[in-house]
């Protein structure tokens, strides 16, 4: 469960990055400033690569639990709402950077 839980925390951190990256990505585009807006907006579209990879890791993971137990019903809930989040930011920062 603390596997997951550090892996859910480090999409987060990702996700935020992202975020972070997409925000100053906008200020650049506003500026006219297209090579800084390229930069921040490819930095971002990796933060968002490493976030999915982060989820399908732990997707995985509690695959292989499955295969040998039933995993507790909390940490399923809890990755649930970690689940819902990660789409919300991802989708929120993909609709960003196609302004």
């Amino acid at each position: 469960m603390t596997r997951i839980k550090n892996l859910a925390d480090q999409i987060k951190d990702e996700l935020s990055d992202a975020k972070n990256y997409a925000e100053e990505a906008l200020y650049y585009k506003s500026k006219g400033n297209s090579e800084w807006y390229s930069r921040y907006k490819s930095m971002s579209e990796d933060e968002l690569k490493h976030a999915g990879y982060l989820h399908d890791r732990v997707v995985s993971e509690i695959e292989q639990l499955r295969a040998v137990m039933t995993p507790p019903e909390e940490m399923l809930q809890k990755w649930d709402h970690e689940h819902r989040e990660y789409i919300e930011k991802a989708a929120w920062v993909k609709q960003m950077l196609a302004m």
